[in-house]
C-alpha cells in the first residue's frame, strides 16, 4: 500500500492544473486562428457600356485582405485614354502595363493589405481633357 503526503499530493495537483491551462490555450490558440481567418473571397465588376470604353476592376484576396488589384479598361483602338484605379488609400492613374493590346489598357496593382470594410475599389478611364468615363467599382466586405 503506497502512502501519500501531502506534498506529493500538491504536486500532482499542480501538474494536473498546469496540464488543463495548457490544453485550454492550445484549444484557445487553435479558436482564434480559425475565427480570424477570413472567408476566401475575390470580385469582379465591369460596367459595359459599349464602344468607346468598357471598365473592369478585378480584386483577388479574402475578406477585407486585397493581394492584388487589376484595372482593365477596353475601347475603339487609336483613342487615347489613361486608366484609373481608386480605393481605400490607392490611387494610380497612368498609362498601364506595357505589352497591352492596342485597344486595352490594363494595370496589375499588388496591395497585400487590408482595406476598410465597406470600401469601394474602382477603375475608371479618363479622356486626355480629363473627364472621366463613369467608372466599375466592387465593394470590399468581410
Amino acid at each position: 500500500m503506497a502512502i501519500e503526503t501531502e506534498a506529493s499530493v500538491s504536486t500532482k495537483r499542480a501538474l494536473l492544473m498546469i496540464r488543463a491551462i495548457l490544453a485550454t490555450l492550445a484549444l484557445t490558440a487553435v479558436w482564434l486562428v480559425g475565427a480570424v481567418q477570413p472567408a476566401a473571397a475575390s470580385a469582379s465588376g465591369c460596367t459595359h457600356g459599349g464602344r468607346p470604353v468598357d471598365r473592369c476592376v478585378y480584386v483577388n484576396g479574402s475578406g477585407t485582405y486585397v493581394n492584388y488589384i487589376v484595372g482593365t479598361i477596353r475601347y475603339t483602338t487609336g483613342q487615347y485614354l489613361e486608366i484609373e484605379v481608386w480605393g481605400d488609400g490607392i490611387y494610380y492613374r497612368g498609362h498601364g502595363d506595357p505589352g497591352t493590346p492596342s485597344d486595352t489598357t490594363q494595370v496589375r496593382l499588388d496591395i497585400n493589405r487590408n482595406l476598410a470594410n465597406g470600401s469601394w475599389v474602382c477603375v475608371a478611364a479618363r479622356w486626355t481633357d480629363g473627364s472621366q468615363v463613369s467608372p466599375a467599382c466592387v465593394q470590399i466586405k468581410r
